[in-house]
């Protein structure tokens, strides 16, 4: 109702609007609303002019022009109408399937379109006309198959740019089934595209449908459409010029008002652009960061509580380090082991380069880098879920003891399904990216849900309900019926955080989870994955290149670099003795701009953390 009212608002969309209700209604009741029988011959006024008994003129048989352009329509403009849809569903489908569909589909069904455009409309439908029988409808389809590649082209980069969208990985992640994932996801999001697409490709078939029947292809005398009129009228126009205006009107008129309907359409702007996204803001009179059992920790650290309650942003010195522990073989067991992993782009640049790593079952390990280091690549091998033309051509990763690519960069898509959203669980940056926008976040949650757990809309609502409050989410029955530009970017972070683990994972990957978080948003989340971690007993993988957070979160580090390990050990070691340059390198930046520097720049005599010896305390 909003799109339709900011139509009406635009003179030239609602003059539009009005000539093609006008149309409409011409089409379904022009043969009721016709003065005489169309069809009717009259000898006695052949070529008659206007008058009170036949408004428009009659024709070279004395059949009343008025009658037949609006009898005309109703063929006209459903022949054009059947090319449309024709287009749309062949058109449509074809782009989605090149889309989700294998490789070898994909080049096949582009390879077809390519030919569609190559054809001429009119000749093709006049051949198919020729070969099926002179039918209107047999032209129709012709019509309809050489419009598709529109319909293909435009869906196909629309479609192409939403299964690159986090929120349909997201959904990949949860094994979502292609026909649900598409259902759910792609097609509510080119509904608008497709609106514009069809204005367009109609206001063509009108003029195509013109001009067949002007040749006389599909439709024979005496049976009236607005081409058809207009080669009527083309013999005698030395006689009655203007017989030809009143079908040429309807057709200008009608292929004017769909491109300028289609301008409108394209120019309305999506839904909730104009809301502002909430960013750490409020959602009226909800609690915006969903502040529970961990908002105390936050409490605890401001009013200078426990040390165990440091800032993340505290200093990186020994005497803080309590993660010195063994390193990442403690358990006995490896949860994921990743040997000699080498992934390629398409231009054939190697992103990973022989990187290997492990991580213990009930461990808390983090992978550091700075943006490009292969972090994320080496990330989304484990998960199965590498970009499109992005490859593993070597290497090994297995999941507790189960190989899911062997050494011949061969996987086993089935068993990542299986352990998508049960028994390995992910969190990702910037979380507003990873939810649709135009679905709430309660429904997209119950799809997770139902898809990895198998559970039913009643159970899916109740088990979502449960993991809201376990995360800490206040109202959750509110905040399950708002979209996500009305939610807070931490309490997105809470609500990825209770999908992850509501399979009860083994493992959560956590890839730069609280990048895009204020900091004391990001010290809730992290205090969360604490918890989660310790309620849950997960395995933690955590990604980020933020030293601080890594430093006060993991047990084991590993440093990447150019998609290589350069360095790695336990946290503690590792930042009071790095050895590799780069590592050396990234502590010392670390003291150099980090916020206890300026504090010892800038304001030496006014930390209240500093001691006699002029060390930060917890």
């Amino acid at each position: 109702m909003i799109a339709v009212r900011t139509l009406l608002s635009r003179p030239t969309a609602a003059v539009a609007l009005a000539v093609l209700i006008l149309v409409a209604v011409v089409t379904a009741l022009g043969s009721v609303l016709a003065p005489s029988d169309p069809l009717a011959q009259d000898t006695s006024q052949v070529l008659a002019a206007p008058s009170a008994a036949h408004w428009l003129g009659t024709d070279y048989l004395g059949r009343d022009i008025l009658s037949r352009l609006l009898a005309g329509t109703r063929l006209s403009v459903l022949a054009a109408l059947e090319a449309v849809v024709i287009a749309l569903l062949l058109g449509t489908v074809s782009a989605v399937a090149s889309v989700f569909a294998p490789r070898g589909i994909r080049w096949v069904l582009e390879r077809v379109f390519d030919s569609f455009m190559a054809l001429p409309f009119i000749t093709f439908a006049v051949a198919i006309g020729a070969l099926l029988g002179n039918s209107i409808h047999a032209a129709m389809v012709a019509v309809g198959i050489l419009a598709s590649p529109t319909f293909f082209r435009v869906v196909r980069a629309v479609v192409i740019e939403i299964a690159h969208t986090q929120y349909v990985d997201a959904a990949r992640l949860f094994s979502v089934p292609i026909p649900k994932l598409v259902l759910a996801h792609v097609v509510p999001r080119i509904v608008p595209v497709l609106l514009v697409t069809s204005a367009s490709v109609l206001a063509g078939s009108l003029l195509v449908v013109a001009s067949l029947t002007f040749l006389g292809v599909g439709v024979q005398p005496p049976t009236p459409t607005w081409g058809g009129m207009l080669s009527a009228d083309l013999s005698y126009l030395a006689i009655r010029p203007f017989n030809p205006v009143a079908p040429a009107l309807a057709i200008m008129l009608s292929v004017a008002a769909l491109g300028i309907l289609a301008d409108h359409i394209r120019d309305l702007p999506a839904r909730g652009a104009e809301d502002e996204p909430a960013g750490e803001g409020s959602t009226d009179d909800a609690p915006v960061d969903g502040r529970g059992a961990d908002a105390e920790v936050i409490d605890r650290r401001v009013a200078g509580g426990a040390p165990d309650d440091a800032p993340v942003r505290a200093s990186l010195s020994g005497q803080e380090l309590s993660h010195a522990g063994p390193g990442p073989s403690r358990s006995g067991q490896d949860l994921v082991n990743i040997e000699n992993l080498h992934v390629q782009a398409p231009s054939g640049a190697e992103l990973v380069r022989g990187i290997s790593l492990r991580v213990p079952k009930c461990t808390s390990v983090g992978i550091l880098g700075e943006s490009g280091s292969g972090k994320s690549m080496t990330c989304k091998a484990l998960l199965g879920v590498l970009p499109d033309g992005v490859a593993m051509t070597e290497g090994r990763i297995s999941f507790d003891g189960t190989d899911l690519v062997n050494r011949a960069g061969a996987s086993a898509k089935n068993q990542w399904q299986d352990l998508h959203g049960k028994r390995i669980g992910a969190v990702f940056q910037d979380p507003a990216t990873w939810f649709s926008p135009h679905l709430t976040v309660g429904s997209q949650v119950d799809e997770a849900l139902r898809s990895a757990l198998g559970l039913s809309r009643k159970a899916a609502a109740a088990r979502r309900a449960e993991l809201f409050s376990h995360v800490g989410l206040q109202d959750p029955e509110r905040v399950a019926g708002q979209y996500v530009h009305e939610l807070s970017g931490g309490m997105l972070q809470r609500i990825l955080l209770a999908i992850a683990v509501s399979g009860e994972p083994d493992l959560l990957v956590a890839d730069e989870a609280t990048t895009a978080l204020d900091v004391t948003v990001q010290a809730e989340v992290l205090a969360l994955i604490r918890r989660l971690r310790e309620s849950h007993d997960l395995t933690v993988l955590m990604i980020s290149h933020d030293l601080a957070v890594l430093a006060h979160s993991c047990e084991y580090l590993y440093v990447f670099r150019d998609g290589e390990v350069v360095e790695h050990g336990p946290t503690g070691q590792l930042l009071t003795t790095p050895r590799h340059p780069y590592t050396q390198t990234l502590l010392a930046d670390h003291s150099r701009f980090g916020i206890e520097a300026v504090a010892t720049d800038q304001f030496p005599d006014s930390d209240p953390h500093r001691n006699d010896q002029g060390t930060i305390r917890p």
